[in-house]
């Protein structure tokens, strides 16, 4: 069945327009982020930014979100003889539906993501690992149109708050990696928090009886009030 949705089948004019929607939907994704301290690991602030924030701006812009990826495999140098010659990207945006690394496809944008969250221990490592995908993506650049080194940041973190200290913010810091130029700071965005501060002490200590706890979720109470309602 033909798409009736836009392809990125032109690099150089379609980075343009992928910048433009990145960086907007960047920016209504940091508040959204703000409200929501308990997307502690990677993965779930990488689903919170591509399917409410990024995938709304392919569909009003009528680009086919087919061309979005999240874990995908793309190519990289080979260190090695016994080393592989792929890895997993964290999100691809591929120039048209149906690519893959089997078909040789470029992609036309890389992302590689690190979340700092408010419950991190060792921020230090984080954001050594940010450096780290920097440097694999200039190494890596021929394989891909443009590519992003994201790091979202909570601050401060507990043991770093002073006495009465209530500045509490997010950042979101984005490096961007071409063929033409050396890594970049595209750009570097705030916002302070949005949600009460008993959110994030619920999230400090250990987290392993965190699915015993009493249930914590706002709308999910409210959906077991709803239904208890209906059923009397």
């Amino acid at each position: 069945m033909k798409s009736t949705f836009q392809q990125f089948r032109d690099p150089t004019e379609q980075i343009a327009t992928f910048e433009r929607l990145f960086r907007a939907a960047l920016e209504s994704f940091l508040p959204d982020l703000a409200d929501a301290p308990w997307c502690v690991r990677e993965r779930e602030v990488v689903n919170l930014f591509v399917f409410r924030h990024l995938v709304p701006k392919f569909q009003a812009e009528k680009l086919d979100i087919g061309q979005i990826g999240i874990e995908i495999p793309v190519q990289k140098v080979r260190e090695n003889d016994k080393a592989k010659s792929r890895k997993y990207g964290d999100i691809v945006v591929w120039p048209h539906n149906k690519a893959t690394i089997w078909l040789t496809c470029k992609p036309l944008v890389h992302i590689e993501w690190k979340n700092i969250s408010c419950q991190e221990k060792h921020p230090g490592a984080l954001k050594k690992e940010h450096e780290k995908d920097i440097r694999y993506l200039t190494r890596d650049r021929q394989y891909a149109c443009v590519s992003y080194a994201v790091l979202t940041e909570w601050h401060p973190f507990p043991r770093e708050r002073r006495m009465g200290e209530r500045d509490r913010h997010v950042d979101v810091h984005c490096k961007r990696i071409s063929d033409a130029t050396d890594p970049e700071d595209s750009f570097v965005l705030r916002h302070q928090a949005i949600c009460p501060e008993s959110a994030f002490a619920a999230l400090q200590g250990d987290d392993s009886g965190a699915r015993s706890r009493e249930h914590a979720c706002p709308d999910c109470k409210l959906a077991e009030h709803s239904r208890a309602a209906t059923a009397e």
